[in-house]
């Protein structure tokens, strides 16, 4: 098989460890799934909606990893939304509604865009695991959920089948807003200063509750979760009741209850952000979640990034 890409230059949206399998030729068709979900998070169906891209990539990377017979509602529900371990499936929808919202998100943009690696994602109904569409199969051949290898009737897959020009340009468009922490914008400087040597990041929000998460702290909270692809370390969110400080974490606290009374060091989307306090290295409030999940997109992404002293 030819590699197209060095095992350096991993898109920021593969999980870590599959760029060295692409390059060393191994398990084409979970690197033509994984190509496939880096191009529908990055389009527009999904990058309005991080709780949506969220649910996407966890299911369809438990399938790949061939854990889709672990994909309960619950398990779907904790992960991905926040729910307490013992809530109630049977009273909250939320993840029912959140698959139908990933479903039609899904239509949105296959209606405009072909499958860029030759494969199409699906989220059938009734089930939270993924399925894989080969596009050059027979009508009605499709890899059942949690198989990844291709049907017999088709040739195997090789990479430089899947380097269309588009997809390509994919690569190369990825590679360039890539999270180097090394680079000199003022992202890389507030998070580098930030980190500090850490080697994880802990998301402290209010609680709804013993150890349980509202929606829409959990909504403000998820744009921090790209951190982890950007660094290459570990986001954790959790309630403050939960926190366990450690003192390889950076802590980012972000609240519509508690504001510190010290002046803020910058004013971002109608949000206030803080120099840690009480052990936090960040502290960020508003007196609205919506207005703290705005802040947070942009703090979490290097376009619109603001110069901070």
């Amino acid at each position: 098989m030819d590699a197209i890409l060095s095992a350096e230059a991993k898109p920021p949206l593969l999980r870590a460890g599959l760029q060295p399998g692409i390059a060393a030729g191994e398990d084409e068709w979970t690197s033509a799934a994984e190509l496939e979900l880096i191009s529908i998070l990055q389009s527009k169906a999904f990058r309005g909606s991080p709780r949506s891209a969220a649910f996407l990539r966890f299911v369809v990377e438990e399938t790949l990893a061939g854990r889709q017979d672990l994909l309960k509602e619950r398990t779907v529900g904790i992960v991905v939304l926040g729910k307490p371990a013992g809530y109630d499936t049977g009273a909250d929808s939320g993840v029912r509604v959140r698959a139908n919202e990933v479903r039609k998100r899904l239509a949105a943009y296959y209606d405009t865009a072909a499958p860029r690696a030759g494969i199409r994602i699906e989220l059938p109904p009734g089930t939270y695991s993924a399925r894989f569409v080969p596009m050059a199969a027979p009508a009605g051949a499709v890899v059942a959920a949690g198989a990844v290898a291709p049907v017999p009737s088709l040739p195997p897959m090789r990479l430089w089948q899947l380097a269309a020009p588009s997809l390509f340009a994919l690569f190369l468009v990825l590679i360039a807003i890539r999270g180097d922490v090394e680079s000199n914008d003022s992202f890389s400087r507030f998070w580098n200063h930030a980190l500090a040597g850490r080697t994880e990041i802990s998301i402290v929000v209010d609680g709804d509750g013993p150890a349980s998460i509202s929606p829409a702290m959990a909504d403000a909270a998820m744009p921090f979760e790209s951190l982890a692809t950007v660094f290459q370390i570990p986001v954790h969110i959790a309630t403050a009741d939960r926190q366990t400080p450690a003192s390889h974490s950076c802590i980012i606290r972000i609240s519509t209850q508690q504001r510190p009374a010290e002046p803020a060091l910058l004013q971002v989307n109608g949000a206030a952000l803080y120099r840690g306090q009480n052990g936090a290295a960040l502290w960020l409030w508003a007196d609205t979640a919506e207005k703290l999940r705005s802040a947070t997109q942009t703090l979490a992404s290097r376009s619109g990034f603001p110069e901070i002293p």
